[in-house]
């Protein structure tokens, strides 16, 4: 490999390190900051952010200096969204899992060793827990993450998970003979329950979705209060309401493949 073409692939992987960088909770940095957070030098940073600018893909503010998402991104987002229908046929079905349930439903897979939401549909009162689309959480202390977990091959499940399992509370699994020990129990019973292992006073209960191979793709939650979830588990019948929305998205991607197989038929 060339000295140019490392420097240029290095400069690419540092472009989209900062790209990365920027999230809800920082929408906004200086040159300073990435340059911080990515161990680069300012001046690298100073003439990536530049490049990048001038594509669109970041915005710098002439009062304060500092740089946001440009509209470039605002056009891939819109692209990426379209080419994943899952996301448009999950709207409805999360609407009505919150309306029935009167609590935030979300829908989120799994990448690289987290999990991330791709869709939400906030409650009038919600949980404290704060989550976006885009948002990244533990694999191993939420309950998307177990219940993609746990339709996954063993040799999958020791690739997405780390070595050791980070606590966030006293109600987290830390260890992994447990934690296979609760994924085969969501398996049988088709939907993970976790009480306050990501967050204080929060609770979740989520349920697969499989595509038409019957391999699992994504899961679909809801997240509440502890104490209000809790409440409402017999009377809101809240498990049963997340596993058939669960159904009811397996059921949506599995017609749409159908659709497209015979639509290619054709």
């Amino acid at each position: 490999m060339s000295v140019l073409k490392e420097k240029r692939d290095s400069s690419l992987a540092n472009a989209l390190s900062i790209l990365k960088g920027f999230t809800v909770d920082h929408p906004e940095q200086g040159v300073t900051d990435v340059a911080k957070h990515l161990g680069l030098s300012k001046s690298t940073v100073h003439r990536l952010l530049a490049s990048m600018a001038s594509e669109g893909f970041v915005y710098k503010n002439p009062r304060s200096n500092r740089y946001s998402l440009g509209t470039s991104v605002l056009t891939l987002t819109n692209l990426v969204s379209s080419q994943l229908p899952i996301l448009t046929e999950s709207v409805p079905v999360l609407n009505m899992l919150t309306e029935r349930t009167g609590e935030t439903s979300h829908l989120g897979i799994l990448e690289d060793q987290h999990m991330i939401y791709l869709q939400k549909v906030e409650c009038d009162n919600p949980t404290s827990l704060f989550t976006h689309i885009g948002k990244r959480h533990p694999i191993h202390a939420t309950s998307i993450g177990q219940a993609i977990l746990a339709f996954q091959e063993l040799e999958e499940r020791h690739q997405l998970l780390p070595e050791k399992l980070e606590s966030f509370t006293s109600n987290t699994i830390t260890s992994h003979e447990s934690l296979y020990e609760k994924l085969n129990s969501i398996k049988a019973e088709k939907y993970a329950v976790c009480d306050q292992e990501f967050q204080e006073h929060v609770m979740a209960i989520a349920a697969p979705i499989f595509n038409e191979k019957g391999q699992v793709l994504a899961a679909i939650n809801m997240v509440g209060p502890a104490n209000r979830m809790k409440s409402k588990l017999n009377s809101h019948r809240l498990v049963e309401e997340v596993v058939r929305s669960g159904e009811k998205m397996t059921e949506l991607v599995r017609l749409r493949k159908r659709k497209e197989n015979n639509r290619f038929k054709s």
